[in-house]
């Protein structure tokens, strides 16, 4: 017997075949909801939240590939199997149906096996999804509950354990003692921050909020080797921490790109950052390099670090994606690589990662040139930047 909590909806216009499908449906334990035409069915999907839709294509009215195309075109319900019922075997309508996203296609006469077979494979495959789905959420979350409870939890523990220093013994602390304590409370502040500063980052790319910004600012071309440069000196004293040896190799010559200086600084801090904290624990060297490839300037950051397995690089720039966090407790909060693909798309670059495990990886982030107009060069056409 059928779960009885299955809602299936069946849209059907002749009188005596709509009620031999709902006899032969509640006799499977099937709850069954009826409409006679397109329309009233697209009321009832959502009165009725069914689990399945079994729809006539002929009908008077909005007929069954219309009604498909609503149901589709809803979030809410773009999930629902929908099974096509008709008179006629064509092949044009089976492709219709189909590109529509009908998940079965029945010619009549069927046999009522056949109906049945459909409705239960294809409600088996969406609870199955569904499991699925629900496990990776629960991973995700899982994920992201740890991630930021170490992130956030490490620098208030230094925040408020020497500020409770300061307040119980601050005044008999000689100068040595009171610089750490000072420190201290400087490191876990900048680092609390930096986490606020990602976080708000990082809303304002998936929000769309920083590329609204961006189209009210008008930018001018930059050369973008200058702004690499101040990046690489800046991630000297994280290198120096990593005992790993920073190589710039700059050969944009005069090339121009249209961005913000900052966040091409952003982009490759980022890089170089992660370049650095990933590199094998007796350090190596990690090079950065620029050059122009056809009509696009190329940002290159190789490092000689632990790699990428090829079942995590497809996930490496999704958010709170992290390689092995178990064992590299260093690796930040997870949104970095993140953010970097946001900036670099903004503009209408792209980045990709290439990585061999136990020799390392290179990023390289693409943007396109811009032409001495002034116009962003891509694929051979002049586009104006937005």
């Amino acid at each position: 017997m059928s779960d009885p909590r299955h809602t299936i909806l069946v849209v059907e216009d002749d009188a005596q075949i709509l009620e031999i499908l709902t006899i032969l449906l509640r006799e499977q334990g099937y709850h069954v909801v009826r409409a006679r035409e397109g329309q009233t069915a697209l009321a009832l999907v959502k009165s009725t939240r069914p689990d399945l839709i079994v729809s006539d294509v002929k009908m008077p009215g909005m007929d069954g590939f219309t009604l498909c195309e609503y149901v589709r075109a809803d979030p809410a319900f773009a999930h629902v199997p929908f099974i096509f019922l008709t008179a006629r075997d064509e092949k044009s309508d089976r492709r219709r149906g189909m590109g529509l996203g009908a998940d079965d296609y029945l010619t009549k006469p069927f046999e009522p096996e056949d109906l049945l077979s459909a409705i239960d494979a294809r409600l088996a495959r969406v609870a199955k999804t569904q499991e699925a789905f629900a496990q990776i959420g629960v991973r995700l979350q899982d994920l992201i509950v740890r991630t930021l409870t170490h992130e956030f939890r490490t620098p208030l523990a230094l925040v408020v354990g020497y500020t409770d220093l300061l307040e119980s013994t601050g005044q008999g602390m000689d100068e040595k003692e009171f610089q750490v304590a000072l420190h201290g409370l400087h490191v876990g502040a900048r680092r609390l921050a930096n986490l606020v500063e990602d976080f708000l980052l990082l809303t304002k790319l998936n929000t769309g909020v920083l590329a609204q910004e961006l189209k009210d600012t008008v930018l001018s071309p930059i050369s973008p080797d200058q702004a690499v440069e101040a990046a690489v000196r800046n991630a000297e004293p994280l290198a120096t921490e990593r005992r790993v040896v920073l190589l710039g190799r700059y050969e944009s010559g005069a090339a121009r790109v249209t961005i913000s200086q900052g966040h091409l600084v952003e982009i490759t801090r980022r890089l170089v950052d992660n370049a650095c904290k990933f590199s094998r624990s007796q350090g190596g060297n990690v090079r950065v390099i620029t050059r122009c490839e056809g009509n696009w300037w190329l940002l290159q950051v190789e490092d000689e670090g632990i790699g990428i397995s090829a079942d995590v690089i497809a996930g490496i720039f999704d958010a709170f994606h992290q390689v092995d966090r178990a064992h590299l407790e260093q690796q930040g909060s997870g949104v970095g690589l993140t953010i970097v693909r946001g900036l670099v798309q903004l503009y209408g670059g792209e980045v990709s990662v290439e990585s061999t495990p136990g020799q390392g990886s290179t990023f390289t982030a693409r943007l396109p040139l811009t032409g001495p107009s002034g116009h962003s060069i891509s694929a051979g056409v002049l586009s104006p930047v937005e």
